[in-house]
């Protein structure tokens, strides 16, 4: 979902080259229970970071997003 939003220009980040450069260093693998699971793409010395704490806000929002409309 996080990647569709992203793609459909949902999510503003204001361009920030250090989650960009952690989007691009992300890939995806599926796990024995069909989880998605964030990856390193090539190299352990590669970062992740902004994208594993972009992740962990947008399912945060997404699952109190009621809570959050009401709030606003």
């Amino acid at each position: 979902m996080l990647g569709q939003d992203m793609k459909a220009h949902r999510v503003i980040y204001n361009n920030n080259p250090v989650l960009k450069w952690c989007l691009t260093n992300m890939g995806i693998q599926t796990d024995r229970n069909d989880n998605i699971v964030p990856v390193k793409n090539q190299s352990p010395r590669q970062r992740i970071d902004g994208t594993a704490v972009l992740l962990d806000c947008y399912v945060g929002l997404y699952e109190h997003y009621n809570e959050y409309t009401g709030a606003i």
